[in-house]
């Protein structure tokens, strides 16, 4: 079967589907925001030059440019595995089919490159080369870069594509890889090892012998070689849908002890590592961690303590604003069933109140490490603990009762739309700039104490009080709670 008629599938099956309508409306709207990023970013491609000899005069832009290209593809990774998908349900079908497993192959491959993070580089490097390499180092230098960086990316594609694959029956594929980024920043860090001046050597020697471009060209053939090979032998719907997979219950028996709150945590934990969009959203709160490394130290160097503050926010925070959003609607698909029981909600909710402080408390651990880039961070990153268990959680908790939307489990986070409502955008916004707000206020009108305080008693407050405020979240979605019942009940 040619590729043209695997795509063709593709466009009927958006057209015939049953919402089309609305996913069209949403396409438009994406497709317009895309256009308008793609444009700002050719933009800063052009501008980017003299934005650095601005900023930095008397250094070589190119130089300077060079220098943050290590930076970029390392941390691309990350940010590749949470934003991009698999795009294995959509051979599904064709497999059970006469037809050939290298058209199949072909057509995953080329399917799974059309994505917004493989494009939006090329309006970075494209206007750069034009505008800068070109004129100064001629033609041929300016191909060969752009041979390189097209490697680069199509090599971090595959490679993202290979180790998700991999992760799908052990973790320890993406652990090791997220420990060896960390080591290796650690390592920037401490000056042992420095990817400016690495990152600048490398991508120079590339301008005056443009053959160096066959290196990277050789790694992303490579790259793609190895994940073909490995998509060539687990080309079945077993292996290719992980979510369907045969799996081994666990039964956590050491939350036992803690009653009827330990069976509901129990079944929100089977809850999120059985199903793909809670699973990425805890995936998420992990890499979320490695922030620190990218903006504490910028930041303590000038003294930003209201951003340190921001990002200490979303560090420790991150899951409570994520999966507490939609509280509720992550049971969405049973939730009739569940009010049919006699199910105590203060327990319930003081369940999901648990694992939110669980969780939290885990990632302040190991968030503490950043205190050995300066001292300030380990208060900021206490106070911003105590604040998201103290008060974001019972913030968050409340807002779910607005949330009305019925969830699909089984698609991924990234760039997924679905239930997401003005509620949930407006309670972002309050539990994340309402606390930096104050801290900011505080810690110019008064001191950097004074805000460190009062944010840690806000939390320590909540906390105290964590009965009558369940007791109260309780009264709330009792009010509400035949909405939300009617909302999930529409799919």
């Amino acid at each position: 079967m040619a590729l043209s008629t695997f795509l063709a599938h593709q466009w009927h099956s958006f057209w015939r589907a049953r919402n089309a309508n609305k996913s069209l409306v949403l396409q438009i709207i994406l497709g317009i925001f895309y256009l308008l990023i793609f444009l700002e970013i050719a933009g800063l491609g052009i501008l980017l030059p003299y934005l650095l000899q601005e900023k930095m005069p008397g250094k070589d832009p190119v130089a300077l440019f060079y220098s943050y290209i290590i930076y970029y593809f390392l941390v691309g990774l990350l940010f590749r595995f949470q934003l991009q998908e698999l795009p294995s349900l959509s051979i599904q079908p064709y497999l059970i089919q006469n037809i050939k497993r290298s058209s199949m192959l072909r057509f995953l491959n080329v399917r799974s490159l059309v994505h917004v993070i493989n494009i939006l580089p090329l309006f970075v490097f494209i206007p750069f080369t034009i505008v800068v390499l070109r004129p100064a180092y001629g033609t041929v230098a300016g191909i060969a870069f752009l041979i390189a960086m097209f490697s680069l990316v199509i090599n971090n594609h595959f490679f993202n594509m290979y180790i998700k694959r991999k992760s799908i029956s052990s973790a320890w594929w993406l652990l090791g890889i997220v420990l060896i980024i960390a080591t290796l920043k650690g390592l920037d860090y401490l000056h042992l090892l420095s990817f400016e001046k690495t990152s600048a050597r490398l991508f120079i020697g590339l301008l005056h012998h443009p053959w160096l471009c066959s290196i990277p060209l050789a790694l992303a053939t490579v790259t793609f070689f190895i994940n073909n090979k490995y998509l060539r032998s687990h080309l079945y719907i077993e292996e290719l849908v992980s979510e369907r997979k045969l799996t081994i219950s666990k039964n956590y028996s050491f939350l036992d002890k803690y009653g009827d709150i330990g069976e509901m945590i129990a079944l929100d934990l089977k809850l999120i590592f059985r199903n793909k969009r809670p699973k990425s959203l805890i995936i998420l709160s992990g890499v979320i961690l490695l922030y620190g490394f990218i903006f504490y130290p910028k930041y303590l160097q000038t003294g930003n303590y209201t951003m340190l503050f921001l990002f200490a926010l979303f560090i420790t925070g991150l899951f409570i604003s994520n999966y507490g959003q939609f509280l509720f609607a992550w049971q969405s698909s049973h939730f009739d069933g569940m009010m049919s029981y006699n199910i105590n909600m203060k327990q319930y909710i003081k369940a999901k109140f648990s694992l939110f402080v669980t969780v939290c408390s885990l990632q302040f651990l190991v968030a503490c490490f950043y205190g050995f880039m300066g001292w300030h961070i380990l208060p900021i990153q206490a106070a911003a603990f105590l604040y998201s268990i103290g008060v974001n959680s019972f913030v968050t908790i409340y807002a779910a009762t607005f949330h009305y939307k019925y969830l699909n489990l089984t698609k991924s986070a990234s760039m997924n739309f679905q239930g997401i409502g003005a509620v949930q955008w407006l309670q972002s916004l309050l539990i994340s700039f309402g606390p930096v707000g104050v801290f900011y206020l505080l810690n110019k009108f008064v001191g950097f104490w004074a805000a460190i305080i009062s944010i840690s008693a806000l939390g320590i407050t909540g906390l105290a009080l964590n009965e009558s405020i369940i007791n109260w979240l309780v009264g709330q979605f009792n009010i509400r709670k035949h909405k939300i019942l009617e909302g999930f009940r529409e799919r």
